[in-house]
């Protein structure tokens, strides 16, 4: 009585997972009715090579400018900054001083009225 109505389900659950498995292990096959314009949303033209249709989107263009002027803009301010900003220095003689001695060009006498370690 039990037993036997614990070994249907078990075999019902088996054919389950066993039709379940077949059919995630299945591998679909591609409908050619369904053309690529269709699936993409706007690719290449028609006379493009395989590659410019599969890989060129033109709903993308949008994206890839904003993203472009993006980079230019962070890249010129990177340069903009590091070529013109004081404390950037490019040179070892210039490294190796002090950042009072930066600004003694600036302003003349400071390296000379002070000491290190000495406070007026």
């Amino acid at each position: 009585g039990i037993q036997s109505g614990r070994t249907e389900k078990n075999t019902t659950m088996a054919a389950i997972l066993r039709k379940s498995a077949m059919n995630a292990l299945r591998v679909a096959k591609p409908n050619p009715a369904v053309s690529r314009r269709a699936m993409g949303g706007g690719s290449a033209a028609s006379g493009d090579s395989e590659w410019a249709q599969i890989w060129i989107k033109r709903d993308v263009y949008p994206i890839v400018f904003v993203v472009g002027v993006g980079v230019c803009f962070c890249g010129y301010t990177m340069a903009r900054f590091s070529a013109v900003h004081p404390e950037v220095q490019w040179n070892k003689e210039l490294k190796s001083k002090s950042v009072a001695q930066w600004y003694e060009s600036k302003y003349p006498g400071t390296e000379a009225t002070t000491k290190p370690g000495v406070r007026h």
